[in-house]
């Protein structure tokens, strides 16, 4: 049975591959689309809790995470946040900021996947669903040594294909369809792969007190150490749960904890849940308040006002107290600073970090040294090219990732396109 022959295929129907084959059909490519869900652009629905913040004002490239922050910028700066924020008005979705962070004016995330699906049915994108990639294989010329396309297996057909986009994501919410795929077919092939792990997602503990604590929820910093240096910082509403902590903070620097553990180092985290105080005046009221409250007060009543009941208990079991117990010893300098110390920096030791499952990106992927910086195509086999989060980038929370994939979809969708027109007219 005959292949049927494909210009350009996107596998992946996401982000930045729905852009990827919008960019890539405006330039008049045939564009097909293989999507492994029932319906293209499920993950998007789950961004910003429904909502969608889809890009951010603040581009600072130590919002991203990469080995090669030039081009991460130089993509970033193609296909930049104001033009993405053009570029969905001109085609329907509306915006609203707020410090900074972009939202459709629907507040629905659904806006942002129907307008993409409308945009792929305007220049006639077709798209398959329920439809996996399974294997590329290389094509050559009778010499062996060009490579003239690719013969791209899937779990319902064969296609023989001139430039393939891969945006088949990473191993982060693996209910959604991401489940790594891609990462085995590239190295498979050979491709450099930095090993994927999770990131914007929780952290896992060794210590008695996350069972006291969980439901806690606190403004607060939390700190990344490791081989006592501080790494990385970040303050916000932190999350104490039964296994340990979450929340934005947490996220922020999940994936930094992620490539230490797996490189077998041993960090921590510091939580200050007073970082408005310094530990000069926590000392001074709670030395405050023993004076005041007068004798037979407990811990708890001196505690009380400026800790939630639960998170007192946790921060009292590290110093073998509860909060039951008298608050006279307070009176002793070397109560208050212990207290203190653990109210300002109280050190947690890391089991580990969540899982995919419970993972918002991955830390990892494709190399950026196998791409073409200007076009995202990979130096070892012309006419496949990387987007999204199978590339090894990924941001923090706000928006960025979502700005990445825009950014890195429009570049490859255009690219191939283009590629593909210098290629008939050469034959031409």
């Amino acid at each position: 049975m005959k292949m049927r022959s494909i210009p350009v295929l996107v596998a992946g129907g996401g982000a930045s591959g729905m852009v990827a084959a919008i960019e890539a059909a405006k330039l008049g490519a045939n564009v097909t689309v293989i999507e492994k869900k029932n319906k293209p652009g499920k993950k998007i629905l789950a961004t910003g809790n429904g909502r969608c913040n889809f890009t951010n004002r603040n581009q600072e490239i130590s919002c991203y995470h990469s080995s090669d922050d030039t081009l991460v910028q130089m993509v970033l700066q193609r296909f930049d946040h104001q033009k993405v924020i053009d570029y969905f008005w001109e085609s329907g979705v509306m915006s609203k900021e707020r410090d900074g962070y972009y939202y459709p004016l629907s507040g629905q995330a659904a806006s942002v996947r129907a307008m993409l699906e409308r945009e792929m049915d305007r220049y006639k994108v077709e798209v398959h669903c329920d439809e996996t990639l399974q294997r590329i294989i290389p094509r050559k010329d009778l010499s062996g040594q060009n490579i003239t396309g690719y013969e791209v297996q899937t779990d319902r057909d064969k296609y023989l294909v001139r430039k393939l986009i891969l945006a088949v994501g990473g191993s982060a919410a693996p209910a959604q369809g991401t489940t790594g795929d891609g990462y085995r077919m590239l190295q498979e092939l050979g491709v450099a792969i930095v090993p994927p792990l999770p990131a914007l997602t929780s952290i896992e503990l060794d210590d008695a007190c996350c069972k006291l604590w969980s439901g806690v929820r606190i403004m607060g910093q939390v700190e990344l150490w490791c081989e006592g240096s501080r790494l990385a910082e970040d303050i916000g509403e932190i999350q104490m749960v039964a296994k340990g902590i979450s929340g934005i903070p947490v996220f922020q620097i999940s994936g930094r904890v992620s490539r230490l553990l797996y490189q077998g180092k041993e960090p921590y985290l510091k939580i200050d849940v007073m970082p408005d105080h310094t530990k000069e005046q926590v000392m001074e009221e709670l030395l405050r308040r023993v004076n005041t409250y007068g004798v037979g007060r407990s811990l708890g009543d001196v505690l009380d006002g400026m800790l939630p009941d639960k998170l007192a208990k946790a921060l009292l079991l590290a110093l073998h107290k509860s909060p039951g117990d008298g608050a006279e010893i307070l009176q002793e300098d070397r109560w208050r600073n212990d207290l203190a110390d653990q109210i300002k920096g109280k050190k947690l030791h890391i089991r580990k970090v969540s899982d995919f499952d419970k993972a918002q990106v991955t830390t990892g992927g494709v190399a950026l040294s196998e791409l073409q910086a200007d076009t995202l195509e990979l130096i070892k086999y012309p006419g496949i090219y990387v987007t999204g989060e199978l590339a090894d980038v990924d941001g923090i929370c706000g928006g960025y990732n979502l700005q990445w994939a825009w950014s890195s979809g429009h570049l490859a969708g255009q690219s191939a396109a283009c590629a593909l027109k210098t290629k008939i007219r050469s034959r031409s």
